[in-house]
């Protein structure tokens, strides 16, 4: 976990005035849903994009302590963001919680697990004998 000091020496590395001349950076969606989104952005818009998550992430500790603050505004509106863009995000809400990882349980196989390769196996089998004897009766029919 960087500190707030780290994040800044890291946010002084881009030149932003520079890359807001140059970048563009879009989230869009091509479907119905929000699992159809893609963001649409060269390098420069993609370098701005991460350039306000850093400072964000630099101030969600002051946020998270002061009751006033309670969003963290987003650098959104700039020249830089692609007009065509469907997403467009205002401000960061920032939350304290951190993620709890679900333990993941085990797998017991049960016996219609261990019977289930088997009976495909007699069905493949009975399958294979029907169409052996299906070939010899027509050709018997035939001859």
């Amino acid at each position: 976990m960087l500190t707030k000091e780290e994040l800044q020496k890291i946010i002084d590395q881009f030149d932003e005035v520079e890359l807001k001349q140059q970048g563009i950076f879009g989230i869009s969606q091509y479907g119905g849903g929000s699992d159809e989104s893609f963001v649409r952005a060269n390098k420069e818009g993609l370098e701005l994009f991460a350039l306000e998550l850093l400072k964000s992430a630099r101030e969600i500790e002051s946020v998270l302590s002061d009751p006033e603050k309670n969003i963290i505004p987003f650098e959104y509106k700039e020249d830089w963001v692609d007009e065509n863009s469907d997403i467009f995000i205002q401000y960061i809400e920032p939350i304290a919680d951190k993620q709890k990882l679900k333990p993941k349980s085990e797998y017991k196989s049960t016996f219609l697990d261990k019977l289930m390769p088997l009976g495909c196996g007699l069905i493949a089998i009975i399958l294979l004998i029907s169409v052996v004897v299906g070939l010899v009766t027509i050709i018997n029919w035939i001859f």
